[in-house]
């Protein structure tokens, strides 16, 4: 099996003493997060043996940075959003990111492998961004918290040359209500 040879698997650690936890790619992909201490040398320099001891003390956020950050160029995460409650105390923690920058792939239906087969990375029904199909009343763009990853795209359409799916309440449920809303896929074609 060949794969597409534009992602690439990166991993960003922020010590816990900092502010912003930055994660900038072409395209986003969170595969796992987690705020504490699992090894004694990622953080460690200029610390005591006491605040980097303890290593099995950590809490998965993957979740947090998922919906901050899933299909996004640029992500921020304040080190404050994700400190409490404290999964340590006395230990010098950090907040690290495995992620994939993926190519943006044609989000617009149908999904099409160019004769290769489809691998959806992620899919999200509802309304991220203002400024995305925002052909309607300015009311109904304004909500920008409005919506879920969706797995039904990866399950009707990984493994196929072509792939239709309609982007409506019917297809995924209705999020928010009153809020006009859009289906996001990042894909990636590979060859068997």
């Amino acid at each position: 099996m060949c794969h597409f040879s534009g992602k690439h698997a990166k991993t960003k650690v922020t010590c816990e003493n900092g502010n912003i936890h930055t994660i900038e790619c072409n395209v986003i992909r969170v595969d796992s997060a987690l705020y504490g201490r699992a090894d004694r040398s990622t953080c460690s320099q200029g610390r005591p043996f006491w605040q980097l001891f303890n290593t099995g003390c950590s809490r998965n956020v993957t979740t947090f940075s998922f919906h901050r950050c899933e299909l996004q160029q640029k992500c921020d995460v304040q080190m404050s959003d994700v400190r409490n409650p404290d999964p340590c105390l006395g230990t010098f923690k950090y907040l690290q990111t495995d992620f994939t920058c993926v190519p943006a792939g044609n989000i617009s239906s149908p999904l099409s492998g160019n004769g290769k087969v489809i691998m959806v990375l992620s899919a999200f029904y509802g309304r991220q961004k203002r400024n995305v199909c925002n052909n309607c009343p300015l009311a109904m763009s304004q909500n920008v918290n409005c919506g879920h990853p969706t797995d039904l795209v990866a399950e009707k359409c990984d493994g196929k040359k072509r792939c239709n799916i309609k982007a409506a309440n019917s297809v995924f449920g209705d999020p928010c209500k009153g809020t006009h809303k859009y289906l996001e896929v990042t894909y990636v074609c590979i060859c068997k």
